[in-house]
């Protein structure tokens, strides 16, 4: 297996684990295994800090339509909303929120 094989397995398994994420179905086994195969690839000096970290923003963005800092973002300041009873979370419709 080389570099490019190595980088396009780990993202389909970052799309697996994002996807799933975005269904709300959190698969924390496979999340940890999908960590520790970029870990590998990194302590064998098969793919450097730089590309995972970039595989994982590709991956995320193709799943969420938006880089992994706005959604940290975003949920969080709608977080901050819902601890404070900002009435304006409540009235986003039900299946806009599902979206958050």
């Amino acid at each position: 297996m080389n570099k490019y094989e190595y980088l396009d397995c780990c993202k389909e398994q970052l799309l697996n684990v994002f996807k799933l994420t975005k269904n709300h179905k959190k698969d924390e086994q496979l999340k940890f295994r999908t960590e520790g195969f970029i870990h590998a690839g990194k302590a064998l000096g098969v793919i450097s800090h730089e590309e995972a970290v970039g595989i994982i923003a590709q991956a995320h963005f193709e799943v969420f339509g938006e880089s992994i800092e706005s959604r940290q973002n975003r949920k969080a300041s709608l977080k901050e909303a819902v601890a404070k009873g900002d009435e304006t979370f409540i009235n986003i419709p039900a299946y806009q929120r599902l979206k958050l």
